[in-house]
């Protein structure tokens, strides 16, 4: 529980009895997490800059309630409208509390007319929205800006709740599974520069290194790219998202000046996937750096980093650059669609200790398909090289993988959790007395779940709710005994998806 009111800039309190419309925007997880995103500052900014809607947030965790908004109080079930960002699978416990926290009925089916609609959007359910559809009365697939004013009019235009969602289905990109379409559009904007783009982004007036800041501190959160080029075989972005779209520089260097003018930060923090590829990166980056402000941005591909580059990121307060070869292996590298090789991978690094980073951040993956010991010493190898090569501080994260829906690799079955562990062991043991080095792992359990989650069907719902009732992990496994249903070894069963895709229908 929050000990006082949180401060906030740019925030917005309208007046309810004045408006027509009352939308809840929920993230179900931290405030840190929630404000980290660029969804909450873009969706925020659109319905409040609309005259006849209110707009306020509610977050899970590190605000006074659940159920009660940020803004002003406003109970979570007053809402016309309650909406949901989903961004990680297993978010969805956190989800359904605050739902009940709320008062709102967990079920759709036992929503009545005085019961708000409840929309759910976010990477995690534009990939396959079916393990959820028990609680959700409406999905949005794809990118949100582009409907929310039309969820807005549908809802503001119409009598009865009913007659809303039916409204909603109506629109492209909408699935409301009451409806039963055949098919459902994943709806994506042509031309970024198109779209309007919040200026004025709200940030807690809190102390730098607060539990409260962001994960990038406060800063102006700057879209550079949406989408990517590139398509590696398990990656979610690459293959939902193409092609990659961007905004032209003169528009980012636009919004950079309105942005530190009307946010009160002195860091702009880029986001995008493959920021590398954007032409004339370097130039923008420089750009901002000249304006007397910090400048950050998250990983980028080794085969992108000049020295131009990371000489105005240092100059700009950037000290970690992160990476992410995915595997040690060049020819493993190549199978999954990732077009690095080990002389680019070490060419960046060294590139960044002379420009004067302290720290590198390098991802990987374990349990890839037609992945074999050999491979596991790839990876050891190439991290003990640039251990040995380099000064810096290394943080070499190792993530199972992951089958995600809407992939080509959609249906390769995750190696069982005894195989998984024995890949860490074997990497912990090469890498003990390497220097400089410390290795970070997501925990099995997790990667289990979102796995089950991420291919999943309609029967899911049934261990989501009773998981939900009793939370964590041991929640997770008590669902799976009580409902008979194998959540945990789902992702491993290489005969799953037998009976047909759960989320063939989106197109």
């Amino acid at each position: 529980m929050a000990s006082r009111p949180l401060r906030e800039f740019n925030s917005v309190v309208k007046n309810s009895s004045k408006v027509d419309v009352l939308f809840g925007y929920c993230y179900p997880s931290t405030y840190r997490a929630g404000m980290t995103g660029l969804a909450l500052q873009i969706l925020y900014s659109a319905l409040n800059n609309r005259e006849d809607t209110s707009c306020e947030r509610y977050f899970r965790f590190q605000t006074q309630s659940p159920a009660l908004s940020v803004e002003s109080n406003r109970p979570l079930r007053d809402n016309h409208i309650v909406g949901f960002t989903l961004t990680y699978e297993e978010d969805i416990l956190n989800l359904i509390q605050m739902l009940e926290i709320g008062r709102i009925p967990i079920l759709v089916e036992d929503r009545t007319a005085d019961d708000p609609i409840v929309l759910v959007g976010g990477p995690v359910v534009s990939s396959n929205p079916e393990p959820y559809t028990d609680f959700v009365d409406a999905f949005a697939i794809g990118e949100g800006d582009l409907v929310v004013h039309d969820i807005v009019e549908a809802v503001r235009t119409r009598g009865s709740r009913n007659e809303s969602i039916a409204a909603l289905a109506d629109i492209r990109g909408i699935y409301v599974p009451t409806a039963n379409p055949t098919s459902v559009s994943h709806i994506m904007i042509e031309n970024l520069d198109s779209l309007e783009y919040p200026v004025a982004q709200v940030v807690p007036d809190v102390e730098e290194g607060s539990k409260l800041e962001p994960v990038f501190g406060k800063s102006f959160l700057l879209e550079v790219t949406r989408g990517c080029g590139h398509s590696c075989k398990f990656c979610l972005v690459g293959h939902m998202c193409q092609p990659r779209r961007t905004r032209s520089l003169e528009r980012l260097r636009e919004l950079v000046e309105q942005g530190i003018k009307r946010t009160p930060v002195k860091k702009v923090s880029l986001i995008g996937s493959s920021l590398g590829d954007l032409d004339r990166l370097e130039d923008l980056v420089c750009w901002i750096v000249k304006q007397g402000v910090e400048v950050s941005v998250p990983s980028l591909r080794a085969d992108s980093v000049t020295t131009g580059l990371l000489e105005c990121l240092v100059k700009g307060g950037q000290r970690t650059l992160t990476i992410a070869p995915e595997t040690g292996s060049d020819e493993l590298r190549r199978s999954i669609g990732k077009d690095l090789t080990d002389s680019e991978i070490e060419e960046a690094v060294k590139t960044a200790e002379s420009a004067g980073y302290n720290s590198l951040k390098l991802y990987f993956i374990i349990g890839l398909p037609g992945e074999t010991d050999a491979d596991i010493e790839s990876t050891i190898r190439m991290i003990q090289g640039i251990a040995r090569n380099s000064m810096m501080r290394i943080t070499a994260s190792l993530n199972p993988f992951v089958p995600k829906a809407r992939t080509r690799w959609q249906l390769e079955p995750q190696p069982g959790i005894e195989v998984l562990r024995g890949k860490i062991r074997h990497i912990e043991e090469g890498l003990r007395n390497t220097p400089r080095v410390t290795l970070e792992t997501l925990d099995l359990r997790s990667a289990r779940i979102q796995a089950a989650l991420s291919i999943g069907d309609r029967t899911l719902g049934q261990v989501i709710r009773a998981a939900a009732s009793y939370g964590g992990y041991g929640g997770w496994r008590r669902a799976e005994k009580e409902t008979g249903i194998p959540l945990f070894s789902l992702g491993s069963d290489p005969e799953r998806l037998g009976q047909g895709i759960p989320w063939a229908f989106l197109k």
